[in-house]
């Protein structure tokens, strides 16, 4: 579910790879109780796979439709914000907590406004001379008629 479906499915999945792979490397380089690091490994990790197997343009297996995506969205913000508390890190590890809660943040705005309806049988690219890439919905194809044969109508 989005609010505006202002992001397109490209750059949400580059957010996808980026939030995956920054809640592995700063758990690991910060370090912390155990349940501070597993948060952000463990997350990090579901979100960089579900990013591999959804059906948008920088996915890898291409077999979760991206609709299905938008609900892991949902549940990657409940397990960022969530676990902190849940966990009970929140004093301990004040530092990764703020970075979770702020990450869990991040993903639920983008989730807000990513347009879900990705599909690549509806945009074409196309380079003009410049280099440019222009995304549009692809002109209307005529139907063909089929020819008429002698003596009919």
């Amino acid at each position: 579910m989005s609010l505006v479906r202002l992001l397109p499915a490209w750059l949400h999945a580059i957010a996808d790879y980026a939030v995956g792979s920054l809640l592995i490397i700063v758990a690991l380089a910060v370090g912390g109780s155990t349940g501070a690091v597993a948060t952000g490994v463990v997350v990090g990790a579901v979100v960089l796979a579900v990013s591999m197997m959804t059906k948008y343009p920088l996915g890898v297996v291409k077999v979760l439709p991206f609709t299905i995506h938008s609900a892991g969205d949902y549940a990657a913000t409940a397990l960022l914000l969530s676990a902190p508390f849940a966990l009970n890190f929140r004093h301990g590890d004040t530092g990764l907590s703020v970075f979770y809660i702020a990450a869990g943040v991040a993903v639920l705005a983008v989730s807000l406004i990513t347009n879900y309806q990705y599909s690549p049988k509806r945009q074409v690219a196309t380079a003009d001379d410049a280099g440019t890439v222009d995304l549009r919905e692809p002109a209307a194809q005529p139907r063909r008629q089929r020819p008429l044969r002698a003596g009919t109508r």
